[in-house]
C-alpha cells in the first residue's frame, strides 16, 4: 500500500484499496486541506463525469487518512467528530470578530491621521502666504534703502569734488586727486611751515629797527669828524634834528610793527580759520565716508539676509512642493488603500453575515442530526427498520462498486444497512460544511496577511508622518526665529533710518551754504567756459577746414591714382591689341603676297588659254575651208557611185597615191605643219615657265602647294601632248611612205563618212567647251578686281590703323608724362599730408585736453545737479517713507486681524466639514450593509431553490439506481467501464496534484519576490531622500553663485554704459565724416562714369578693329577657296586644251585621207591621243551610200549646233572631257543621231 499526497491508499499496481468501514465522521481536516488549494472545482467536476460510487470512495479515503494524521480515530462516533467541527468553527469566528475589530481601529486611526495631514497642509499653506508677505515687504525696504545709498554716494562725490576744486583754484592740483588723509595732512605741515616763517620774521622786524637807529648815529659821528672844527657850533642843532628824526622812525616803526602784526594776526587768523574749515571738511568727509562704509556695510548686510531670506523661502517653497507633491501622492495612495481596504472590509462583512447565515444552518443541521441519531438508536432498540427513508437520506455520490458489495452482501444483518446509510448521508452533510469552512478558512489566511500588509503599510505610513511632523516643527521654530529675527532688523533698520533723517537736516543747512558757494563758483567758471567754448568753436571749424582739405585732397589723389591704374590698364590693352593688329598685318600681307603671285600666274595661264583659243579659232577656220574642200569633192561623185565603186575596187592605189601627192602639195598642209611646230615650241616655253612657277611655289610654303601640283600635272600634259603631235607627224610620214605602197586591206566611205561627223560633233562640243571656259575667265577676271578693290580697302585700313596706332602711342607718351606728372604731385601731396597730420596731431591732443576741460566742467555741472536733485528727493523720500510706514503698520494690524478671523472660520468650516465627511462615510457603510444583506438574501434564495432542483434530481436518480440494480449483467459491465474510467481518473488526480504543488512554489515565489520589491521600495525612498538633500545643498550653492554673477553683471553693466556713452559721440563724429566722404564719393562717382564712358568709347573702337580684322580672315578664306576653285578649273580647262589639240589634228588628218580613201581603201592609223577612240581613224564605209541632203543637213547642224550646244553641254562637257570612260557613250550618241 501506498499513501497518496491526498490521503488516498492506493496499491502498488495503482488501484485504489477498499475501507470496509466508512462509520467515523472526523474526516472534516482532510476536506480543509484539500480545498485549501483550490481542489473543490476539480472534484466537482470530476464529480459530474464519475460515478456516484467511485466519488464516495475516494473522499472516504481521503477522510480517513486526514483523521489518521490529526490523531482522531476514524471509527470515532459522530457526537466526538461534531465537536471537533464546533471548536474549529468557534475559533474561525474568533478571528473574524478580531479582524473587524482591528479594520474598525485602522479606520478611526486613519480619520486621525488624514485630519492631522489636512491641519498640517493648512498650517503650512499659511506660513507660505506670511513668508510671501515678508518677502515682499523686505523687497520694498531693499529698494528704498538702495535709493538712499545711491544718494548718499552721490552726495559724498560731490563733496570731494569740491574739495578737489578749491584745490585747484589753490594751484594744488598734486593734492587734488589724492585721499583726503593726504590732503589734511599736506595742510598741516603747510600751516606749520606759515607758523615757521611768522616766527623767523619778528626778530628780523626786531633786528631792522635797531639797525635804523643806529645808522645815524654812524652818519652822523663821521660828520662831525669831519666837520668839528667848523661846526661845532651847530651840533646841538643837529642832536635836536636827530632826536626829532628818531622820534619820526620810531613812530613810524612801531606803526609799522603794529600793522605787520595786524596783518599777521588777520593771516593767522584766516590760516586758523581755513584749517577750521579743512578740519571741518576732513571731519565731514570722514564722517560721510564712516556714514557710507557704514550704509554699504549695513546694506550688504540686509542684502545678504534678503537673499538668504529668499534663499530660504525659495528651500521652504521647494521644500513645501515637494512636501505637498509627496504629500498628495501618499494621501492618493492613502485613499487608494483606504478604497480598498473598504472594499475587502465590505467583502468581509458579507463572507461573515454568509458565515452566520451558514452557522445557523449548522446548527439547524446538526439540531436535526440530533433528532435522527436520537431516533435512529431509539428504532435501533425498537428493532424497526426504515427502508424507505435510508433510501430517501442516501447520498447522490454513491458509487456502483458499492452496490455489487452490497448486492453481496445483502445477506447480512438489515440494521447494519441502515447504520451505513445514515452514516454516510452525516458524512456527505458534513463534507460540504467542512468545504465551505475550508473555503472561509483560506479567505481568513488572506485576510490575516493582507492585514499584516496593511499593518506594515500604516506602521511605515505613521513613522513617514512622524518624521513629517518632526521636520515641520523645526521649521516652524526656524521660521519663527528667522521671523523674530527679521523684526529686529526692521527695528534697528527704523533706528537707522531716524538718525538719517536727522543727519540729512544738519547736512541740508551746512549743503545751502556751500551751495551758494558753488554758485558763485558756477558763474565764475561759466565765464571762463564760455571763452574757452569760443576758442574751441573757432579751432573745431579751423580743424574741420583742415580736415576736410586733407579729406579732398586724398581723395583726389586716390581718384588720379586710380585714373592712372585705369589708363595704364587701357593702355597696355590697346597695346596689346596694337601687336596682335600688326601680327594680323603681317599675316594679311603675307597672304597679299601670295594672292598677288596666284593673280600673276592666273593672268599667264588666262594669256595662255586666249592664245589657244585663237589657234583654235584658226583650225576651226581651216577645217570650215576642208569642208568645203570636201564638199566640192563630194559633189562630182554622186551621180556616178557605181562608177566609183568599180573604180574603188580596181584601182584603189592609183587613186589614193594621187589623193595624197596633192594634198601633200597644198599649202595647206605645210601651214598646219608651222602652226604645229609652232604650238610645239611655245608648249616647250610654257613648260620650262611653269616649271620655274612651281618652283617658285614650292619655294613659297605651304600655302602654294595646291597650285603647284597643278603646273606640273599641267606641265606633264604639255610634254605628252607635244610627243603625241610628233608620232602622229612621224606616223603621217609613214602615212605618206605607205600609200605608195598597195593597202593590205579596203575601208568603206560610211565608217569614213561617220567618223567626220563624230569629228564635228566633237568639234562642236569643244567649241562649247570653249565658250565656258571664256565665261569662267571673265568670272575669274572679275574676281581678281574684287580682289584688287578688297586689297586696295585692306591697304588703307591698315594706313588707318597705322594712324590710329599713332594716335595711341601719342596718347600714351601723354599719359605717361601726365604720370609722372601726377607722381610728383603725389608725392608733394603725401607731404604736404604728412604734415598737416602732424598739425592734425597737435590739435587732436589740444583738443582732447579741451574736451578733458569741457567734460570736467559739465561733470561738474552734473554733480551739482544731481546734488540738488538727490537732496529734494530725499526730503521727499523720508516723508513719503514715514508715510508709508504708519500706513503699512495700519494695514499690518488689519491684516493680522483678518488672518486670526480668517483662520478661525477655517477651523470651524474644516470641523463642519470633516463631520459631514462621518456621516457621509457612516451613511455610505449603511447603505453597503444593506446592500450587502440584500444580495445575500437574494444569493440564498437562488441557493434554496437549487437545493430544491438537485433533491428532486436526487429523487430521479435514485429511481434509476433502483431500476439498475434489477440489470445485474448491465452492472458487470458498467463495473469494467467504471475501472477503467478509475484509472483515468486517478492519472487526472496525480496531474492535478502536480499542478496544485506547481502553483503553490510559484505562490511561494511571488511572495518572495513580493518582499524584495518592498524592500527595494524602501531603499529607493531613502536614495531619493538623501538625493533630495544633496539637490537642496547644490541649490543652496547655485543661488549664491548666481547672486555674485548678478553682482558682477551690475558691475559690469555700468562699465558698459559709460562705454556706450563714449561710443554714442563716437558715433556723432563717425556720422559727420560719413557725410562729407558721401559727398566726396558722389563727385569721385561723377568722374569714374566719365571716365568709363571714355572707355567705352575706346572699347568700341577696339571692337570695330576687331571685326575689321576677322572681316579680312574670313575675305581671306573666301579667297582661297576661291583660288583652289581657279586651281581646278584651269586644271581642267588644260584637259579641255588636250583634247582640242588632239581632236584638231585627228581631223585634219581625216580632212587630208577623206579624198583619198573614196578611191582607195583606208589604213589602220594607231592612236594619237587619249581623247581619240579606237574607232575615230577607221575607212570612210558610208561615204558612198550619203546623200546630199544628209550632207546639207550636216553642214547646216554644224553652223547651228555651236549656238545652241553652248548652254546646254557646258556642265556635261567638263565631264565627258575629262574622263575618257565617256567616249563610247558619246559615239552611240552620234550614231544613233546620225
Amino acid at each position: 500500500m501506498v499513501c497518496t499526497s491526498r490521503g488516498v491508499c492506493v496499491h502498488k499496481s495503482g488501484r485504489p484499496l477498499q475501507c470496509p468501514r466508512l462509520g467515523s465522521p472526523g474526516v472534516i481536516w482532510k476536506i480543509f486541506f484539500i480545498l485549501h488549494y483550490d481542489r473543490t472545482a476539480a472534484l466537482r467536476n470530476l464529480a459530474t463525469g464519475m460515478e456516484k460510487a467511485t466519488l464516495e470512495k475516494v473522499q472516504l479515503e481521503d477522510v480517513l487518512h486526514h483523521l489518521r494524521k490529526e490523531g482522531i480515530d476514524p471509527h470515532a462516533t459522530a457526537e466526538e467528530q461534531l465537536c471537533y467541527v464546533w471548536s474549529l468553527f468557534q475559533h474561525s469566528e474568533g478571528r473574524l470578530r478580531s479582524a473587524t475589530q482591528d479594520l474598525e481601529d485602522l479606520k478611526l486611526k486613519q480619520a486621525e491621521e488624514m485630519k492631522e495631514v489636512e491641519n498640517y497642509v493648512t498650517h503650512i499653506r499659511n506660513l507660505t502666504e506670511e513668508r510671501e508677505a515678508l518677502t515682499t515687504d523686505f523687497e520694498k525696504e531693499k529698494e528704498q534703502l538702495k535709493l538712499e545709498v545711491q544718494g548718499l554716494q552721490l552726495q559724498r562725490e560731490a563733496q570731494l569734488k569740491e574739495v578737489e576744486e578749491m584745490l585747484d583754484r589753490e594751484d594744488l592740483p598734486e593734492i587734488a586727486h589724492s585721499s583726503p588723509s593726504e590732503q589734511i595732512a599736506y595742510l598741516l605741515v603747510e600751516r606749520t611751515a606759515l607758523l615757521e616763517k611768522l616766527e623767523l620774521a619778528d626778530p628780523k622786524l626786531e633786528s631792522s629797527s635797531h639797525e635804523g637807529s643806529g645808522l645815524p648815529e654812524v652818519h652822523h659821528q663821521g660828520d662831525l669828524k669831519h666837520a668839528r672844527q667848523t661846526l661845532e657850533a651847530e651840533l646841538q642843532q643837529q642832536r635836536e634834528s636827530t632826536q626829532r628824526t628818531r622820534d619820526i622812525l620810531t613812530k613810524c616803526h612801531y606803526e609799522e610793527l603794529e600793522k605787520e602784526k595786524t596783518l599777521r594776526k588777520c593771516v593767522e587768523r584766516d590760516v586758523e580759520e581755513a584749517t577750521g574749515r579743512l578740519q571741518m571738511a576732513h571731519q565731514e568727509i570722514r564722517r560721510l565716508t564712516d556714514e557710507l562704509d557704514s550704509k554699504r556695510k549695513e546694506q550688504s548686510k540686509l542684502e545678504l539676509a534678503l537673499e538668504s531670506a529668499q534663499q530660504e523661502i525659495k528651500k521652504l517653497e521647494e521644500n513645501m512642493s515637494k512636501y505637498k507633491d509627496s504629500d498628495s501622492v501618499d494621501l492618493q495612495k492613502a485613499k487608494e488603500r483606504n478604497q480598498s481596504l473598504d472594499k475587502e472590509i465590505l467583502a468581509l462583512h458579507s463572507r461573515v453575515q454568509t458565515l452566520d447565515s451558514e452557522r445557523n444552518e449548522f446548527v439547524e443541521l446538526v439540531a436535526k442530526l440530533k433528532e435522527e441519531i436520537r431516533k435512529y438508536q431509539e428504532n435501533e432498540k425498537a428493532g424497526l427498520l426504515f427502508p424507505r427513508q435510508n433510501a430517501s437520506l442516501e447520498h447522490t455520490m454513491q458509487d456502483k462498486k458499492n452496490k455489487e458489495r452490497k448486492c453481496f452482501e445483502c445477506e447480512a444483518d438489515p440494521n447494519q444497512h441502515s447504520h451505513e446509510m445514515l452514516h454516510k448521508r452525516c458524512q456527505k452533510a458534513i463534507e460540504e460544511r467542512e468545504c465551505r469552512n475550508a473555503e472561509l478558512l483560506y479567505k481568513l489566511q488572506k485576510l490575516e496577511r493582507e492585514h499584516e500588509d496593511l499593518v506594515e503599510r500604516n506602521e511605515e505610513l505613521e513613522s513617514i508622518l512622524g518624521e513629517t511632523q518632526c521636520q515641520t516643527k523645526e521649521e516652524r521654530e526656524y521660521f519663527e526665529c528667522e521671523t523674530e529675527r527679521l523684526q529686529r532688523k526692521i527695528s534697528s533698520l527704523e533706528a537707522e533710518l531716524s538718525k538719517v533723517q536727522k543727519g540729512t537736516s544738519e547736512s541740508s543747512q551746512e549743503t545751502v551754504k556751500k551751495v551758494q558757494d558753488f554758485q558763485e563758483i558756477l558763474k565764475m567758471n561759466q565765464e571762463k567756459m564760455e571763452i574757452l567754448e569760443s576758442k574751441l568753436s573757432e579751432e573745431r571749424e579751423w580743424r574741420q577746414q583742415l580736415v576736410s582739405d586733407l579729406d579732398t585732397a586724398q581723395k583726389g589723389l586716390k581718384a588720379r591714382n586710380e585714373e592712372l591704374q585705369n589708363s595704364e590698364s587701357e593702355l597696355m590693352c590697346l597695346y596689346k591689341e596694337i601687336q596682335r593688329a600688326a601680327e594680323d598685318q603681317d599675316f594679311l600681307n603675307a597672304t597679299h603676297a601670295v594672292l598677288q603671285r596666284k593673280n600673276s600666274l592666273l593672268k599667264i595661264k588666262v594669256l595662255k588659254l586666249s592664245r589657244d583659243y585663237e589657234q583654235l579659232s584658226l583650225l576651226i577656220m581651216g577645217e570650215k575651208a576642208a569642208d568645203k574642200c570636201f564638199l566640192s569633192i563630194e559633189n562630182p561623185f554622186k551621180e556616178p557611185m557605181t562608177k566609183a565603186q568599180i573604180l574603188e575596187e580596181q584601182s584603189p592605189g592609183t587613186e589614193r597615191r594621187q589623193f595624197c601627192a596633192e594634198v601633200a602639195g597644198s599649202n595647206k598642209h605645210v601651214a598646219m605643219e608651222d602652226e604645229v611646230k609652232g604650238d610645239s615650241s611655245q608648249k616647250e616655253r610654257q613648260r620650262e615657265e611653269r616649271l620655274q612657277v612651281s618652283r617658285d611655289v614650292h619655294v613659297e610654303g605651304p600655302l602654294g602647294c595646291s597650285t603647284s601640283e597643278e603646273v606640273v600635272s599641267l606641265s606633264e600634259e604639255t610634254s605628252h601632248l607635244s610627243d603625241q603631235f610628233l608620232q602622229f607627224r612621224s606616223s603621217g610620214d609613214s602615212t605618206d611612205d605607205s600609200s605608195k605602197q598597195p593597202p593590205s586591206g579596203e575601208a568603206s566611205p560610211q565608217q569614213q563618212r561617220e567618223e567626220l561627223q563624230q569629228l564635228r560633233q566633237d568639234f562642236l562640243r569643244i567649241q562649247n567647251l570653249c565658250s565656258s571656259a571664256e565665261r569662267e575667265l571673265r568670272y575669274e577676271r572679275g574676281k581678281s578686281s574684287d580682289l584688287k578693290q578688297h586689297n586696295a580697302l585692306l591697304q588703307q585700313e591698315n594706313t588707318k590703323v597705322k594712324a590710329e596706332l599713332k594716335q595711341v602711342q601719342l596718347k600714351l607718351s601723354e599719359s605717361t608724362k601726365m604720370y609722372s606728372s601726377l607722381t610728383g604731385k603725389w608725392e608733394h601731396c603725401q607731404q604736404n599730408i604728412k604734415e598737416l597730420e602732424l598739425e592734425v596731431r597737435k590739435q587732436t591732443e589740444k583738443t582732447q585736453s579741451q574736451n578733458d576741460l569741457e567734460e570736467q566742467l559739465s561733470q561738474e555741472k552734473a554733480r551739482f545737479a544731481d546734488a540738488e536733485k538727490m537732496r529734494l528727493e530725499l526730503q521727499q523720500n523720508l516723508k513719503d517713507s514715514l508715510q508709508k510706514f504708519s500706513r503699512v503698520e495700519v494695514e499690518k494690524n488689519q491684516l493680522m486681524g483678518k488672518m486670526k478671523e480668517a483662520r478661525e472660520n477655517e477651523e470651524k468650516l474644516k470641523q463642519h466639514y470633516q463631520e459631514e465627511q462621518q456621516q457621509r462615510k457612516f451613511l455610505d457603510q449603511t447603505i453597503q450593509t444593506l446592500q450587502q444583506q440584500i444580495q445575500f438574501l437574494r444569493d440564498r434564495e437562488t441557493l434554496l431553490e437549487q437545493t430544491v432542483v438537485q433533491q428532486q434530481l436526487k429523487i430521479k436518480e435514485h429511481q434509476a439506481l433502483l431500476q439498475e440494480l434489477e440489470d445485474e449483467k448491465k452492472i458487470s459491465d458498467e463495473h469494467l467501464h467504471c475501472q477503467k474510467n478509475r484509472q483515468k481518473l486517478s492519472e487526472q488526480l496525480s496531474a492535478l496534484q502536480q499542478e496544485k504543488e506547481t502553483q503553490h512554489e510559484k505562490y511561494s515565489e511571488f511572495l518572495n519576490q513580493f518582499d524584495a520589491h518592498v524592500r527595494k521600495y524602501n531603499e529607493k525612498q531613502l536614495h531619493l531622500k538623501a538625493k533630495v538633500r544633496r539637490a537642496k545643498e547644490s541649490f543652496v550653492h547655485e543661488v549664491r553663485q548666481r547672486d555674485d554673477t548678478i553682482k558682477q553683471l551690475e558691475h559690469e553693466i555700468e562699465i558698459m554704459r559709460k562705454q556706450l556713452e563714449k561710443g554714442e559721440e563716437f558715433h556723432s563724429q563717425i556720422i559727420a565724416k560719413n557725410e562729407t566722404l558721401l559727398r566726396e564719393n558722389w563727385k569721385l562717382l561723377d568722374e569714374l562714369s566719365v571716365q568709363e564712358e571714355v572707355a567705352k568709347d575706346s572699347k568700341l573702337i577696339i571692337t570695330s578693329i576687331q571685326n575689321r580684322v576677322f572681316f579680312l580672315d574670313e575675305e581671306n578664306k573666301r579667297l582661297q577657296e576661291g583660288t583652289l576653285r581657279l586651281s581646278q578649273q584651269v586644271s581642267l580647262l588644260e584637259r579641255i586644251l588636250r583634247n582640242i589639240h588632239s581632236s584638231s589634228v585627228e581631223e585634219i588628218t581625216l580632212s587630208v585621207s577623206s579624198g583619198c580613201q573614196l578611191f582607195s581603201k583606208n589604213l589602220p592609223l594607231p592612236p594619237v591621243s587619249s581623247f581619240s577612240a579606237p574607232g575615230l581613224i577607221e575607212p570612210l564605209k558610208s561615204l558612198k551610200a550619203s546623200e546630199e541632203p544628209r550632207s546639207e543637213e550636216a553642214t547646216g547642224s554644224s553652223k547651228t549646233s555651236l549656238s545652241v550646244s553652248e548652254s546646254q553641254c557646258s556642265e556635261a562637257g567638263y565631264l565627258n572631257v575629262a574622263s575618257p570612260e565617256g567616249r563610247p557613250g558619246v559615239r552611240g550618241k552620234g550614231k544613233a543621231v546620225s
